[in-house]
């Protein structure tokens, strides 16, 4: 015999949340971005990241309607993707005509962050000497411009963010704005990929300059159409700062002259890299194919840069034959520990 449900049929739900500023989280060319407490009932209520878009007063109405569309059907996109190392969006709103993207909170810090040189300079100062020599053996050292991480957590990094980041592909969206602040590392050490404002998805969206032309591959800045192998060239010179600890393009104020130095740092790599990771074939190799001038000579997408012959799995595969593999996941929350212990 059937039983009947308790409650009859339900079509459609609705209700109002309420969300309690906490503190600002970051500011961007396009919005602002708060942590916010979502209250509940029954004493319920769980942190969540809000990001606002306010209309900036040179930018017509109709002209901001139709970039918030673009950004809303990216963020109804990347909502299915569903993947532990891409930010997850659960809803797009309106308060008056501003439109908000409410997301997870990542609980962490971003590399723009974890690369700053007098955090770590403070953090020395305050932690045991045997914690201070192993995160300056394992970790990460002081850089020129900022720091320096160890090749296994450079490429674990870089692995979590082509784990997210073929997700994206696989959908054939591209990310078109990889850089330290939109790359966080949770308490956990897991790696997130974040503000996907800027992403295009290449079946239908015209090629449209997206993103900081600092990171962007070759092909963006000349203005042809981006590809998924965009990305890879992006997170190549972003793994090359991890491991010099410098800026590669510092100086450089015009278009034209980061063109120019993009086409010339392939063949300036070996001297750029510190010895370790120049004199280590697999990671030589790695970092090459990444920042291919050429966009044919690259990965073609973040899978290849995992598991192609000389990808970044590779590299991995070797650190563990040689003994040199850690749990490079842990190494990093432990990192992260030790800064939030300190107030860093």
């Amino acid at each position: 015999m059937a039983v009947a449900p308790p409650f009859p049929a339900i079509e459609e739900l609705c209700w109002n949340a309420r969300y309690e500023v906490q503190r600002l989280l970051g500011q961007g060319t396009q919005g602002v971005v708060y942590l916010a407490r979502r209250e509940g009932v029954d004493g319920y209520h769980t942190n969540v990241a809000l990001k606002l878009f306010p209309r900036q007063a040179e930018v017509g109405e109709d002209k901001y309607v139709q970039e918030m569309h673009r950004i809303a059907r990216q963020a109804q996109r990347v909502s299915q993707i569903q993947h532990d190392n891409i930010i997850s969006i659960r809803d797009f709103v309106a308060i008056e005509e501003t439109r908000v993207m409410v997301m997870e909170w990542v609980d962490g810090r971003n590399l723009q962050e974890l690369l700053d040189l007098s955090r770590l300079e403070t953090l020395r100062q305050r932690i045991p000497p045997p914690a201070w020599e192993h995160l300056h053996e394992v970790i990460v050292t002081p850089g020129e411009q900022h720091v320096a991480l160890k090749p296994g957590i450079a490429v674990d990094i870089l692995r979590g963010c082509l784990a997210g980041l073929s997700s994206l592909h696989h959908a054939g969206i591209a990310h078109c704005d990889l850089k330290p602040a939109n790359i966080m590392v949770k308490r956990t050490g897991t790696k997130k990929i974040v503000d996907l404002d800027s992403s295009s998805l290449l079946k239908t969206e015209k090629p449209t300059f997206r993103g900081t032309p600092y990171y962007m591959a070759p092909e963006q800045l000349e203005g042809n159409p981006i590809r998924l192998r965009s990305d890879v060239a992006s997170l190549g010179y972003l793994l090359i700062e991890l491991l010099t600890g410098k800026l590669l393009f510092r100086d450089i104020e015009t278009l034209d002259d980061l063109l120019a130095a993009k086409r010339k740092i392939p063949h300036d790599l070996h001297k750029l890299l510190p010895k370790e990771a120049r004199d280590d074939e697999l990671l030589f190799g790695l970092i090459s194919k990444m920042i291919a001038f050429d966009p044919e000579e690259r990965f073609a997408d973040a899978d290849a840069a995992e598991l192609d012959r000389v990808g970044a799995v590779s590299f991995h595969r070797h650190l563990v034959k040689t003994d040199l593999d850690a749990e490079y996941g842990r190494e990093l929350a432990w990192w992260l520990e030790l800064l939030s212990e300190h107030g860093l």
